[in-house]
């Protein structure tokens, strides 16, 4: 089999593609042809590729498009542009944009071959510095394909071949707990695992399981009687969630095969703390994205009534909206206002006659708050209907939730929902539904109802900030310290209004990037490895993968991904220098740094604050802007780092009263 790197040649153009294949499959390379970005997707799904061969122009997409999705899928690939319209500019920004070469059509057999060998000599160099397959192999399922970028399965089933290649494993299986986390399900079942039953498997995951670490495993040795002259060898490692585990890897090889040592039960275990990182990872970008959904909901229902000064049409919206979030046949809202005025509203499916409704109201509602004060309320309520599905089993009686509205703002009543389909249609209710209510209530009392809204916005950015800093236990205050120097250092400079509010988050989420790197890592004694520096720098571009999909978070990108360049241009991920780095990641580098050099860690002591002022000068203008380095020593001087983390630590985290918002 070759040695040399698969490649990727998109063109929407027969003869072209057909060209550099040729070419390239005639010097030895393994090469696939893609002729749009959809076509693109649909391999990068299942596979990788070191170099990557893009047309600018595509049917469906341009290459600088392409080459974004492509290395943000992994940093490591190459991508080579080409174009039949080539200018000087459209050439810089695509070196600019993270391209590694720029051809001009027509090219020559020599030219794409020259370039292709270029990247791949460099490619080795890279790699180089990973030693062995198996780390080789974990690199690339650490920093180039990221689970959030496909299905749960499609990823566990890669990850899962990717495994038994590095170990050589005739069979490896993983189990992952159900969502009770009461039982261990098989999710992935790679190679041959005949040499072992069914049971043997289930058994060694258990075992593995209730060990809670890792070990490496002789049937014969371990309590099953029913392989004890087998000469199979196994090693199982759990899948790590910080103090959880979320399930267990096996790696098996027949009794042909040698068996395990320890040093491979070691490296598993990197493998599986990488896979309960991904885990973890998919499950926050899920959650974020389901989240950001039903907020969406919650958002455009919001939007129709919290103008609105009129409280019957506040309440008529706000019912109409809960459709969208429960399958009811009757909502009622039965409510008195902190004034003790009276509003009472039915909502209810026309398929349901109003005489039915009112009576399985009545009924129900005297039940919870007694027959005179249910008769007095339906006695004067204003009702509407709307088209709903004749379900036909109208003759059937009907379900009903009570929820208290005073938990919800300054009013008093019930919001009645009803389901002649049974209790089933109104659970579960969704979470965001009491945010609906109390929305509602606010519009009701005439009062601002987007204060609610930064509270709970507040609460999410900063339990992502403390998820960050709880996975170092050296730097516990880590985000709350560089956002307090970062808005010191914002009202220095002058920096007001929503530029503020969109510094103020980006330097409380600057490290999310961190929750994907394993902790053994983050905590490490000593100096990290080559190794583990690589796998350390990717925190920034996967910060920006977590929280890209908030809409919320767009403008706080650039800076996250950014506040580890340098000013020189030494930096990383993408080597900017000078003003082509984000002011907001200049910023916080200055601030990060800052607290980086007065904080102690895992390795060493604080060197102290003077120690690290004389940093700052000593760099600005090669790792810091010389301005704003400069102005930071300035508040310091005036001010003790110590006032400055009171003032605006205090702030941030327990009076509202003093946010940037």
């Amino acid at each position: 089999m070759s040695d040399l790197p698969r490649i990727l040649v998109v063109d929407d153009d027969p003869v072209v593609c057909s060209v550099v294949t040729e070419t390239l499959r005639h010097t030895g390379y393994s090469v696939d042809v893609a002729h749009s970005g959809k076509e693109v997707s649909q391999f990068l799904s299942s596979k990788t590729y070191p170099i990557v061969l893009c047309d600018i122009l595509l049917p469906d997409t341009n290459g600088l498009e392409l080459m974004s999705e492509i290395r943000e899928l992994n940093p490591d690939t190459f991508v080579i542009l080409f174009t039949g319209h080539a200018s000087v500019d459209l050439a810089k920004e695509a070196i600019r944009q993270g391209a590694y070469d720029f051809i001009t059509k027509p090219f020559t057999n020599d030219e794409i071959l020259e370039a292709v060998q270029k990247a791949e000599r460099e490619q080795r160099v890279h790699f180089s510095t990973i030693t062995s397959s198996e780390l080789r192999i974990l690199h690339e399922l650490t920093v180039s394909r990221k689970m959030t970028k496909f299905s749960k399965k499609a990823s566990l089933s890669y990850f899962g071949k990717k495994t038994a290649e590095s170990f050589s494993a005739d069979s490896l299986r993983i189990y992952l707990l159900n969502k009770t986390e009461t039982m261990l399900e098989k999710t992935v079942d790679i190679g041959h695992g005949s040499f072992a039953d069914e049971v043997t498997w289930y058994f060694l995951s258990s075992r593995t399981m209730q060990s809670g670490g890792e070990i490496l495993l002789d049937p014969s040795s371990v309590g099953n009687t029913d392989m004890a002259g087998t000469r199979a060898s196994f090693m199982g490692t759990i899948i790590p969630a910080g103090e959880k585990s979320l399930g267990v890897i096996l790696a098996g090889r027949s009794q042909r095969r040698d068996r395990f040592k320890t040093r491979d039960l070691k490296l598993l275990a990197l493998y599986a703390a990488e896979l309960g990182n991904q885990l973890q990872n998919l499950k926050m970008t899920n959650d974020l994205l389901v989240n950001n959904k039903e907020l969406e909901k919650v958002n455009l229902v919001t939007s129709r009534f919290s103008l609105s000064l009129d409280i019957p049409t506040v309440i008529s919206t706000v019912a109409d909206g809960l459709r969208t979030f429960i399958p009811f046949d009757v909502a009622g809202f039965f409510v008195s206002l902190e004034n003790g005025t009276p509003y009472n509203f039915v909502l209810m499916n026309e398929a349901i006659t109003r005489e039915k409704v009112f009576a399985s109201l009545k009924k129900q509602m005297s039940r919870k708050i007694g027959k005179a004060l249910a008769s007095q309320l339906l006695a004067d309520v204003h009702s509407e209907v709307f088209i709903g599905k004749d379900i036909r089993s109208f003759e059937n009686s009907p379900e009903f939730t009570f929820t208290e509205l005073s938990d919800f703002g300054k009013i008093h009543g019930w919001l009645v929902m009803g389901s002649w389909a049974g209790r089933s249609r109104l659970f579960p209710s969704s979470k965001f539904i009491p945010l609906l209510l109390r929305h509602a209530a606010s519009a009701i009392c005439n009062s601002l109802q987007y204060r609610e809204n930064h509270r709970n916005y507040l609460e999410t950015i900063t339990a992502m900030a403390q998820a960050v800093d709880a996975k170092d236990k050296y730097t516990s205050d880590h985000s709350r310290n560089v956002t307090a120097y970062t808005l010191a250092l914002a009202d220095k400079i002058g920096i007001t209004n929503q530029a503020r509010k969109d510094l103020w988050n980006a330097a409380l989420l600057h490290d999310i990037g961190k929750i994907g790197v394993p902790e053994v890592i983050l905590n490490k004694p000593g100096m990290l490895t080559e190794e583990e520096y690589v796998i350390i720098k990717t925190h920034p571009a996967k910060g920006c993968s977590i929280l890209k999909p908030i809409k919320a978070f767009k403008n706080l990108l650039p800076a996250i991904r950014s506040h580890h360049e340098r000013y020189d241009g030494n930096g990383y991920p993408d080597k900017l220098s000078g003003t082509d780095i984000p002011l907001f990641a200049r910023i916080l580098t200055v601030a990060d740094s800052f607290d980086a050099m007065t904080s102690n860690r895992v390795y060493r002591k604080s060197p102290g604050v003077e120690f690290a002022l004389k940093q700052l000068k000593e760099n600005s203008g090669t790792q810091f802007d010389r301005e704003l380095a400069l102005a930071f020593i300035e508040i310091i001087k005036a001010r003790s780092y110590k006032e400055i983390l009171l003032t605006y630590g205090s702030v941030l985290f327990e009076n509202q009263q003093g946010l940037p918002y």
